[in-house]
């Protein structure tokens, strides 16, 4: 069933449709859990490169956008290849664009609430634990 062979010739639909039967979510869910898996593996994939968690942030929003809009050519390829992409109707828009908010949304949240919000921050700094007291203190 999954027997693909990675090169340009891969039927995305397809494959789409296969992971959809695979895991019985919907494609709306498959969408929302992609753009969350992509953050936050990319933030990882970061962490030891860039320690500013702002950059890092802003990077993996910029790689899920790319991610999303990358899926959304390859869903509309068969459109897009012979005429271009103004041939795309205005379902196919709407569709797209339905794809894109449901896979951008969540990361774009996060994004939002770790940069203008306290919320993902320690309530309290930790102490240092080598440091001393008094000078008594030995």
């Amino acid at each position: 069933m999954l027997a693909y062979t990675w090169n340009i010739s891969v039927d995305f639909t397809a494959f789409k449709i296969d992971i959809i039967d695979i895991t019985g979510l919907a494609k709306d869910a498959l969408h929302i859990y992609v753009g969350v898996g992509v953050y936050l593996l990319c933030l990882l994939l970061l962490l030891p490169i860039i320690k500013k968690q702002g950059i890092r942030s802003f990077i993996a929003l910029i790689v899920v956008t790319g991610v999303a809009l990358l899926g959304e050519y390859l869903d509309n390829r068969h459109i897009i290849r012979p005429r271009g992409f103004f041939a795309l109707g205005m379902v196919d828009i709407k569709a797209s664009f339905h794809d894109l908010v449901n896979t951008c949304l969540v990361p774009y949240v996060l994004h939002a609430l770790n940069k203008w919000t306290a919320i993902f921050r320690p309530a309290n700094k930790p102490a240092s634990l080598t440091k001393r007291h008094k000078k008594t203190d030995y």
